[in-house]
């Protein structure tokens, strides 16, 4: 906004007039330059998420969260864990009690007073859920997770509120990844109780979502100190063709996810497609359920195995995925099955299904696994084995993959945290209960509890035995790993990057102050 300067000029000499006017043209230029405000049109290329902050991991709807909300703890894109809402963190001698020292004046978005019961109700909200387990594996060395049961009260937890800016954690054993575990989305951050909903609960992020148009638009508006737009309009557009009209008619400054079939070669002029890997790396998995028959025999999983064409599932990925290499970290090359007919005929014959049979497979048509679902079909087809698709999105997706009767079931997989342990996690079944993560193979076995269970601190197993169980088994398959890929306008500053949640339309920054905290420099969590 320009300002406007009122002189009066009358009576007065022609070259006092002038002197008058650069006068006031000088002290209009040392004024301070009106603020501009910033706006990222960030479109999404699947449905708008259903808000459930402790839902099974999403990570569309965990990139929203990560704009609304404030965790205890937080991962940077370095992959440090650091301070969040909480303003330092101390371990006990014996590591068995986490104590979390609140920031002064936390405070909801919507103004709402923010304490440690907030925290402790956040940390409990998923943990009896009946759909999945991630809260219970996030809490699993907190006393009393072990009692937890799917769908019943949560019992006496070692989760305590001494006073209003004070939580404190009692382990049964050290559990040194805690810290990171709660920087995960859900897993700590609390909400207002004042509703359900993206528009009508708070959280302590430095945005709060304004407007909706349900399943079409979300408008969330800046209410904290920090890097980034001041407006976020997220847009939710499934399928290529709407993603390419918004970009042909240059409205948009970021596109993911990125819709299938959206290659570098369609893009309009001004766009650009990039791709960066993921840390925990993230895998697209043929998942082949060990609670329903046929798939349920060993030898069916196998002929299945037998009869893809891993190379032509590459090229049909495109830059959406790359090869893969190990599977668990530190165990070596995964030893992928080779395509052989002869050991197709072998297994259908052992599992005695005949020449022919059918399954069902489950899949995201927005999501990687569209790329390759027809490709799978038509490999298998030619083999005797007919697959039914069965496309899936949003929650319909979510029930199908933790609870639905599909057979197979293409899902797009990344652990909770690195390492061998949470990779196993996401494929073994606990031994009661729902699955952990976002998808259920029904395979339960205790050969792994010294990985998903340890009784005490203690170095990891050999990793290179349990990924050549996991081979046999073929519970899973690792079709490929998926990097993080989105589009952004060319020559522009950049999308912001995080490894483990993928582009960001504002900068992490943006969250170290959020609404009614205090900008802070994070300092690295203490092991």
């Amino acid at each position: 906004m320009v300002p406007t300067l009122a002189i009066s000029m009358h009576g007065c000499p022609r070259r006092t007039a002038v002197a008058a006017v650069l006068a006031a043209l000088a002290l209009a230029g040392c004024a301070q330059p009106p603020a501009v405000h910033t706006r990222c049109t960030w479109v999404a290329g699947r449905p708008e998420p259903a808000f459930d902050p402790q839902g099974p991991p999403d990570p569309l709807r965990w990139s929203l969260e990560r704009l609304l909300a404030r965790g205890l703890t937080a991962e940077d894109s370095s992959g440090r864990i650091v301070p969040d809402a909480a303003a330092s963190l101390e371990w006990s001698p014996d590591s068995l009690t986490l104590t979390f020292h609140l920031r002064a004046g936390l405070a909801f978005a919507d103004g709402t007073p923010c304490g440690s019961d907030d925290f402790r109700r956040a940390l409990t909200a998923g943990l009896s859920r009946t759909d999945h387990a991630t809260q219970a594996r996030i809490l699993g060395a907190v006393r009393g997770v072990d009692r937890v049961r799917a769908g019943k009260p949560v019992p006496a937890l070692g989760i305590e509120a001494p006073d209003a800016r004070t939580l404190v954690l009692r382990l049964v054993r050290p559990d040194p990844l805690l810290p990171r575990r709660l920087a995960l989305p859900g897993a700590s951050a609390p909400w207002s109780r004042k509703g359900a909903g993206w528009t009508r609960a708070a959280g302590l992020g430095a945005y709060r979502a304004v407007a909706e148009d349900p399943g079409r638009t979300l408008t969330l508006a800046r209410v904290g100190p920090g890097a980034g737009p001041d407006t976020v309009a997220v847009r939710f557009l499934p399928g290529m063709g709407r993603v390419l009209w918004a970009l042909r008619a240059g409205s948009a400054d970021l596109v993911w996810p990125v819709p299938p079939g959206l290659a570098p070669g369609s893009l309009p002029a001004g766009y650009r497609l990039t791709a960066r890997r993921a840390r925990p790396p993230r895998r697209l998995l043929l998942v082949m359920r060990t609670d329903l028959p046929p798939t349920l025999r060993l030898p069916t999983r196998h002929a299945l195995a037998h009869g893809l064409n891993r190379e032509l599932l590459l090229r049909q990925l495109g830059p959406r995925g790359v090869e893969l290499g190990e599977w668990l970290p530190g165990a070596g090359r995964f030893d992928f099955p080779a395509l052989d007919e002869t050991l197709v005929r072998d297994w259908m014959a052992r599992a005695k299904l005949g020449r022919s049979f059918h399954v069902v497979m489950a899949y995201d048509p927005d999501g990687a696994g569209a790329e390759v679902a027809r490709a799978l079909q038509g490999d298998w087809a030619r083999l005797g084995i007919y697959v039914e698709l069965r496309a899936r999105r949003g929650t319909r997706l979510s029930a199908e993959l933790l609870g639905g009767l599909s057979h197979l079931a293409l899902v797009e997989s990344q652990a909770p945290d690195a390492g061998a342990a949470a990779e196993l996690a996401t494929v073994v079944m606990p031994p009661r209960g729902p699955a952990v993560g976002s998808f259920k193979t029904g395979w339960r076995t205790r050969e792994f509890d010294a990985w998903l269970a340890p009784r005490r601190a203690g170095g990891a197993p050999d990793a290179a035995p349990a990924q050549a169980r996991l081979a046999e088994e073929r519970v899973a398959l690792p079709l490929a790993e998926l990097p993080w890929v989105w589009v952004e306008r060319a020559g522009a500053a950049g999308t912001g990057f995080h490894p483990r949640f993928g582009p960001e339309c504002a900068g992490r920054d943006a969250r170290n102050g959020g609404a009614g905290g205090s900008p802070a420099r994070p300092r690295p969590v203490p092991h």
